[in-house]
């Protein structure tokens, strides 16, 4: 985020943000609090991962136009392939929300509830694999409104269909954002 912050302001505040993860969440059990789990933790100490509310306040306070973060990651707890991660102790726990500021946008995967699932025929995850496959189509000239309504559509779609559970992704905004971000684009 440091050089985020250098470009910034460098280029004084014109510039749009994209922040992509995809990978696990977890919840701190006592908490609430979600995090990011890196590739080399297990997620039993919380200190180790990268906390949602960090990330946010971070990107939040960045000098720019547009923040918009994707995040193909769940934070009960579970894994895409059943189960729970090893730190989780069988029941999924529900993350308390984190407060949007600044011009931010989050699309995520799933509720809080949910997992997050695999699209084992496209190698990605359902999530990802929507979001690519209009970006592709629409050359990235898409509202963010479009591009929500259809990633929810398709999503939930082909969860119930191929991995029969369901999936809804979901996306926030920051208040500064919150009467324009539909007719937002990335580009």
């Amino acid at each position: 985020v440091k050089h985020l912050k250098q470009a910034s302001s460098a280029f004084k505040g014109d510039m749009n943000v994209v922040f992509y993860y995809a990978g696990h969440g977890i919840p701190d059990e006592e908490t609430k609090t979600a995090y990011l789990l890196p590739t080399d933790a297990d997620g039993t100490i919380p200190e180790v991962c990268y906390s949602l509310d960090q990330l946010y306040s971070e990107l939040g306070s960045l000098y720019a136009k547009q923040i918009v973060v994707f995040l193909d990651a769940c934070f009960s707890g579970s894994k895409r392939s059943g189960g729970m991660l090893q730190s989780a102790r069988g029941v999924a726990i529900k993350s308390k929300p984190s407060k949007l500021q600044g011009n931010m946008v989050v699309f995520s995967a799933a509720t809080d509830e949910q997992t997050a699932l695999d699209y084992n025929d496209k190698e990605h995850g359902l999530f990802t694999y929507y979001l690519l496959n209009k970006l592709k189509r629409e050359r990235g000239e898409v509202t963010l409104g479009k591009l929500a309504e259809y990633i929810k559509d398709e999503v939930s779609k082909t969860a119930i269909s191929i991995n029969k559970k369901a999936q809804t992704p979901t996306i926030d905004f920051s208040p500064g954002i919150s009467a324009r971000w539909s007719e937002l684009k990335l580009k």
